[in-house]
Parts: structure tokens; C-alpha cells; sequence
């Protein structure tokens, strides 16, 4: 699979297999992040990689919405639920002492998440990234120090589900068919892509 291929078919995946992900994926997806662009190369983030089935219900209890896309009911049962996380956090003591500003560090967030959801698609993995989540909650999970912000939580896990890509017309809102396949649409490269200037 070419990097193109790999970045055009990935969907965020809420719904999972009720399988294991081997550790070594996970600790890969944190090593293709470690090595993404950094603004003014200050480096950061940390990363805490959750695979441990003792803590996967307090981890999704964190979860403050899914955005309320097309959420089941009855809600997720628990064998259709992520089965790793990766929480990415900003060290706030290192932003102020190296003089890196709020939207660099945002977009440190943002560039090595992507080479995660990159790295575990090509791996087989689907993932949803969260920013929907109780700071404090998660903070009390994973025994975060005072001096990091919890920024993104990435849900990891086997997909259960394909959601299909359309071509948005009059809305961009995603919704399930009555066949519970979710339906994605984005807007066309004509519609967002623009040369040298606007006309």
C-alpha cells in the first residue's frame, strides 16, 4: 500500500473486532509520531500508549461524545469497543521554558497523530480520534502529572465497521443507513482546491 492509498481510504472507525492489538503496532504508531514535524523542532509531546483490558471502561467512560455520530442506542457493547488508546500530551513546563506558542504546540498535536492513524491503518487498525473527553477523567486514569495537558485521544482497535465516502452535495453530515453503514461525505477537490490565488 502506497502512502497516498493508505491516507485516501483511512475513515475514522468507531465500531471494533473484539481483538487484541499486539503492543509492537501500537509502540510503532508512537515511534512514525516521535519523528513527524515539530514546530521549531521543541518536541513537545508525550504519548501514553493504554492496552491494558483493566482500564479500557474507564478509558471509554472518559469519552464525553462520539460527536453523536450515528451512536447506537443501546450505546457500544463492550466487545465492539477500541482496544488501545493513545493519549498525546503537551508538555506545558517545556512549552513555556523553549518559547513555543499555543498553535505550535497544537500543531505538533495534529502532525504526529496523523502519522499514527497513517501507520495504523497501513497496519490494519482503524482509529478515531477524540478530542470530546473529560480532561480531569482521563488525567485520574492514567495518573497524569499536573505539568501535562491532556490534548487527543486516539481509540485504536480492528475495524468493525466501512464506512463509506460520498460526494457531499447539500450536507456534510455523516449518518448510518438503514443497513448500519456509515456514510461519509466530503467535499469535492474542486469545491476546496485553489491555484496560485482565488479567482
Amino acid at each position: 500500500m502506497d502512502i497516498y492509498q493508505t491516507a485516501t481510504q483511512r475513515r475514522s472507525i468507531r465500531e471494533f473486532k473484539d481483538k487484541a492489538v499486539p503492543y509492537e503496532i501500537l509502540e510503532k504508531c508512537v515511534n512514525a509520531a516521535r519523528l513527524a514535524p515539530s514546530a521549531a523542532n521543541r518536541q513537545l509531546i508525550e504519548y501514553v500508549i493504554v492496552d491494558d483490558e483493566k482500564l479500557m471502561p474507564s478509558m471509554f467512560d472518559a469519552v464525553a461524545s462520539w460527536f453523536g455520530v450515528s451512536r447506537p442506542k443501546e450505546g457500544w457493547p463492550p466487545g465492539r469497543r477500541p482496544k488501545a488508546y493513545i493519549v498525546s500530551l503537551i508538555d506545558l513546563e517545556a512549552e513555556a521554558e523553549r518559547g513555543v506558542g499555543r498553535t505550535n504546540a497544537l500543531f505538533d498535536v495534529g502532525m504526529a497523530a496523523e502519522n499514527i492513524v497513517l501507520v495504523a491503518e497501513e497496519a490494519g487498525l482503524g482509529s478515531c480520534a477524540i478530542t470530546g473527553f473529560s480532561p480531569n477523567r482521563l488525567r485520574q486514569v492514567l495518573n497524569v502529572p499536573a505539568k501535562y495537558e491532556t490534548a487527543l485521544m486516539l481509540a485504536l482497535g480492528y475495524p468493525d465497521e466501512s464506512p463509506v465516502v460520498e460526494v457531499a452535495t447539500d450536507s456534510i453530515e455523516r449518518y448510518m443507513d438503514d443497513k448500519g453503514v456509515r456514510h461519509i461525505p466530503k467535499r469535492e477537490l474542486k469545491d476546496i482546491l485553489h491555484r496560485n490565488r482565488f479567482p
